[in-house]
């Protein structure tokens, strides 16, 4: 095709998308989930995004809505850069309500920043659009669940720079936690745990980017909501306002085929010596609090 071709192909898609948009807008209802109704077959040939994907109100309708709006932390904690958002996140308190009403609740200890464009472990790597990453372009604290291996999920929370997300890597259960053991064994991952859930630790519940989905029933249809006005999943701040002093910084887990100079860059943070952490990186936490070591 020309590139003369390629433009015209461009603007046309453009067009699609503001036109769609100004439909949606016009059919607002509450309690619709409009943010799906832009399809991701308009994004195909687009590379840059913001401005266009300005997400809808889901505004609070009862008492209880409006009682826990004013906990959720705002737009504003959100539209910082990737590692600031990942570090951020730590101590925080991710809450899901689920469709019969139950309640949640785990204490983020570890996460992974992916920077965009210039990240080559990013889904977004050099501006690559599909329909599975839209949300990481889209307005920040926008929610990104992904499925990977054939049967799991990872949920990542999109940041300021174009095409970055934070990945949720581990909770500290802390409300729900026999809801969040149930959720662990259902099928198919019941068939592929090495230990039965009832056998499981609290801290095994969510210890784990794809143990968080399953403990917390996160799944690709949850992608594109945001968290900032979604009645389904939040974030709060932690309640007990204890203040995470030791982060260690450190390499990602799993992205060893990206090259060394991306798989080496500490992107990974976590709560220094907390039980619920995936997996510990012990020369890194020697190196950046030596005085602890054992």
């Amino acid at each position: 095709m020309s590139k003369t071709c390629n433009k015209t192909a461009k603007k046309l898609n453009l067009k699609i998308l503001m036109k769609t948009e100004k439909n949606v807008k016009s059919d607002l209802t509450l309690d619709a989930p409009v943010v799906r109704k832009v399809q991701s077959s308009d994004f195909d040939s687009l590379k840059t995004t913001p401005g266009l994907l300005e997400q809808l109100k889901d505004a609070p309708s009862t008492q209880w809505e409006i009682d826990i709006s004013s906990c959720r932390l705002p737009y504003s904690f959100y539209n910082v850069p990737c590692q600031i958002l990942a570090k951020n996140l730590l101590g925080k308190v991710l809450v899901r309500k689920l469709e019969n009403g139950a309640i949640l609740k785990g204490k983020i200890v570890e996460t992974e920043g992916y920077l965009g464009l210039e990240d080559k472990a990013s889904h977004t790597y050099q501006g690559k659009v599909t329909p599975r990453n839209i949300p990481m372009y889209m307005a920040p604290g926008t929610i990104y669940v992904y499925f990977t291996y054939g049967m799991y999920h990872c949920f990542n929370i999109s940041s300021q720079e174009e095409g970055s997300a934070v990945l949720i890597r581990a909770l500290e259960p802390l409300e729900g936690i026999e809801l969040m053991r149930d959720h662990r064994s259902c099928k198919p991952y019941a068939k592929v745990q090495k230990k039965l859930s009832k056998e499981l630790k609290e801290h095994e519940l969510c210890n784990g980017p794809s143990k968080v989905c399953m403990a917390m029933k996160l799944e690709k249809k949850h992608s594109k909501y945001s968290l900032c006005d979604w009645k389904e999943l939040w974030i709060e701040e932690d309640p007990t306002q204890e203040v995470v002093k030791k982060i260690i910084e450190c390499k990602r887990i799993g992205i060893d085929k990206v090259g060394q100079e991306w798989a080496d860059k500490p992107l990974r943070y976590y709560i220094y010596d907390h039980k619920c952490v995936s997996k510990k990186d012990k020369l890194a936490e020697s190196i950046q609090f030596p005085q602890y070591k054992n």
